[in-house]
């Protein structure tokens, strides 16, 4: 019989699991299938509320999370998900071709890791389990809602955008943690009492699996662009300016 998580435990690929996921799915949606519905005016003031919630969660986690004192190995918003949590509403508030893209492709290939295999060992007892889905939700919400109302169609220009922006990323993590002893962007060399997820670990002894990742993370970007790849709305919504979905002339 496999593991079953309890209120103080999660287990991955449990009964819990599935519908912790299915409820997040549900959120994720809500928003999309909302918008896809307003006119103009109130479809905007959503999407304006939506990034404001992003916002606000963002802020209330890290101040919570840091409450009782910085531990610079773990406390800075440094993960993939703590910045891509900033980049989710930016997209919705701006819309700027260079954070569309880093959004879609760091959620699609990497926040989506989340909720497949969830580094996450607290169960609904702790405020931790119920922080981590809401985190990655938001993330996807906006995500989905950029591709789905507001009609994003990544191309190879935006692959190469995700990648420079990724590059910067690592470029600013690589140090922090090898000066903190953290692990952030999971391609540290943390120190022992610092949990890695199972997966990482799976990759081998760091530097390897640090290398590991970082081509992982390439290729899953190459993988989610596949789709768009010879579409003909991808070819016309690479022109800025294009009107959201619902709004476009028929």
């Amino acid at each position: 019989m496999g593991a079953v998580a309890g209120m103080d435990t999660f287990v991955p690929y449990c009964g819990l699991h599935s519908l912790a996921v299915a409820i997040c799915a549900l959120a994720i949606a809500t928003p999309t299938l909302l918008g896809r519905r307003l006119k103009r005016d109130t479809e905007l003031s959503l999407r304006r509320a939506l990034a404001a919630l992003a916002v606000a969660y963002w802020l209330a986690y890290n101040i919570w999370w840091n409450w009782n004192g910085l531990d610079l190995r773990t406390g800075l918003p440094l993960q993939i998900c703590d910045v891509n949590g900033l980049i989710a509403p930016l997209v919705l508030l701006t819309q700027w071709r260079w954070a569309r893209a880093t959004l879609y492709f760091w959620t699609a290939a990497l926040t989506l890791q989340a909720f497949i295999q969830p580094a996450l060992a607290l169960g609904p007892a702790s405020l931790v389990f119920w922080a981590f889905w809401t985190a990655h939700t938001l993330i996807a919400a906006c995500a989905v809602y950029d591709i789905a109302v507001l009609g994003f169609r990544p191309n190879w220009s935006d692959l190469r955008s995700a990648l420079a922006v990724s590059a910067a990323y690592v470029a600013l993590v690589v140090p922090v943690n090898a000066l903190t002893g953290g692990d952030y962007g999971f391609i540290g060399n943390p120190a022992p009492d610092i949990a890695v997820p199972p997966f990482v670990l799976t990759l081998g002894p760091w530097p390897q699996r640090a290398v590991i990742l970082l081509a992982l993370g390439a290729l899953g970007f190459l993988v989610v662009l596949l789709p768009f790849v010879g579409n003909t709305t991808t070819r016309s919504a690479a022109t800025s300016g294009r009107e959201p979905h619902q709004y476009r002339r028929r």
